[in-house]
C-alpha cells in the first residue's frame, strides 16, 4: 500500500494545483494509494480513480504532530527559515505515524511512504511509477530506507539535516510499523524535551533509531534526492 498526505501547512492554498500536478502521475496510475489530508480538502481530490483512498483527518489528531508543535524551544539554527518551520518539521515526523494509522486501513504486508510531491525529483515518471508499482506488490523483512550518507558519519547535529536517509520514501513491512512508530515516538519525545535538543528533522530522528534501537531491521540503501530513491530500492530474494 502506498501512503501518503497533504496539507496546506504553510496557508497558501494557491499552491494546491501544483502539488496536484506532481502527484497526478501516481494518483491515476491505478496503484492503491492511502492519502491523509484535512478534512476541508477531501473534495478536492475527487479527480483521482477510487484506487486512491482519500481519508479527511486534521492534523491535531495525530499524536507525533501534537508533541512536535508543544515544543517551544529554538528551531535548528541551518534550516530555510522559510521552508523548515515548525509545522513543516512537525509533520515530517508524522509520516511514521501515516503509516501507523494506513495499516489499520488494510491489510497490506507492504506499506510505501512516499512524499505528496516526490515526482519533482523525477526525471522519468514512467520509470519511477512502473518500479512503485512493482514494489507495492512484493514483501520485505526489513524496512527499506535511502540515503545519501554511509553509516558513522562524523558529526551528527539536531542542527543539520542528517543525510543518513534521504526522507521522501521508505518501505516497511507491516510486522515493523508499530516498533519504528514506538522508537520515532521517543527519540522525537527526547528531542523535544531534554534541553540538548531541539526539534529536528525526521532524517534525524530515524538516524537515531538506527543508531539506538533498531539497526537489524533497517536496511539503508544508497541514493540520493532523484530516481534512484526508487529505482534502487532493491529487490528480495
Amino acid at each position: 500500500m502506498i501512503v501518503t498526505s497533504f496539507y496546506d501547512i504553510y496557508g497558501k492554498p494557491e499552491n494546491f494545483i501544483n502539488y496536484i500536478y506532481l502527484f497526478y502521475d501516481i494518483g491515476i496510475s491505478g496503484i492503491p494509494i492511502i492519502l491523509f489530508t484535512d478534512p476541508s480538502l477531501v473534495n478536492k481530490f475527487r479527480i483521482f480513480p477510487s484506487s486512491v483512498k482519500v481519508i479527511g483527518l486534521p492534523l491535531n489528531e495525530f499524536e507525533l504532530y501534537r508533541l512536535a508543535m508543544n515544543y517551544k524551544g529554538a528551531l535548528p539554527a541551518n534550516r530555510s527559515e522559510k521552508k523548515d518551520t515548525k509545522e513543516f518539521l512537525a509533520i515530517m515526523n508524522t509520516k511514521v505515524e501515516f503509516l501507523l494509522r494506513a495499516s489499520a486501513l488494510c491489510e497490506d504486508k507492504t506499506f510505501v511512504w512516499i512524499d505528496f510531491g516526490i515526482l519533482k525529483i523525477s526525471k522519468n515518471y514512467d520509470k519511477f511509477i512502473s518500479k512503485l508499482k512493482e514494489i507495492n506488490e512484493l514483501e520485505y523483512d526489513k524496512i527499506q530506507i535511502p540515503g545519501c550518507w554511509s553509516y558513522g558519519r562524523a558529526g551528527f547535529s539536531v542542527d543539520s539535516v542528517n543525510w543518513r536517509f534521504c526522507g521522501g520514501v521508505v518501505v516497511v513491512p507491516r510486522k515493523h510499523i508499530q516498533c519504528f512508530y514506538n522508537h520515532s515516538k521517543n527519540v522525537l519525545t527526547d528531542f523535544c524535551k531534554m534541553s540538548q535538543y531541539k526539534l529536528t528533522w525526521e532524517t534525524n530522528v530515524w538516524a537515531i533509531v538506527e543508531m539506538c534501537a533498531e539497526d537489524k531491521i533497517i536496511s539503508w540503501y544508497l541514493a540520493d534526492h532523484n530516481d534512484s530513491i526508487i529505482q534502487n530500492i532493491p529487490i528480495p530474494a
